[in-house]
């Protein structure tokens, strides 16, 4: 039972974890088969901690030294997490395959599991290796100030959590 369950959960993992972190491109004729998406910069779908730091950057006020090398930092995380995603969406087709075959092989299913564990792992590091190289480009104030809106969106998360609470 307990196999049964990671399996289950590792073949959902697959199918939902790539495309939310970068997207899956354009299609043949340069249209985004993504509609609806947010993107974020660069085009790629950035991950929601990515996502939160952009918003913010938009609130510093940035010189045009830093703008210009946090974008250069953006469109290198673009390009690095590229390869990783279509090795992602490689697996996704894969475990689609494997899911409608005849019979079901349990542990080719467990070993693309681990192989999108692996690619999680690279893209995670990519992604913070690009954070914290965003985060040393800015002054001591800007990275306070980027503190203070944290905190700020903390409390108003706590807040608006307690009044659903306090509701339901």
């Amino acid at each position: 039972m307990k196999t049964v369950m990671k399996t289950m959960l590792a073949a959902a993992f697959l199918m939902s974890t790539g495309s939310a972190i970068a997207g899956h491109g354009e299609t043949g004729d340069g249209q985004s088969h993504n509609k609806g998406r947010h993107h974020g910069p660069s085009g790629m779908q950035a991950t929601p901690m990515v996502k939160r730091l952009v918003r913010a950057l938009h609130q510093l006020d940035l010189s045009d030294e830093q703008k210009e090398d946090i974008h250069a930092v953006m469109q290198q995380l673009k390009s690095d997490v590229r390869s990783v995603m279509e090795e992602t969406k490689a697996g996704h087709m894969q475990l689609k395959h494997l899911i409608k075959a005849p019979e079901y092989d349990e542990t080719a299913v467990a070993e693309l599991a681990a192989k999108e564990g692996e690619l999680a792992a690279e893209r995670l590091v990519m992604t913070s290796r690009a954070m914290a190289e965003v985060l040393g480009y800015l002054t001591d104030e800007q990275r306070t100030e980027l503190e203070n809106m944290a905190s700020e969106r903390k409390h108003h998360r706590n807040e608006k959590h307690q009044r659903r609470s306090a509701e339901g």
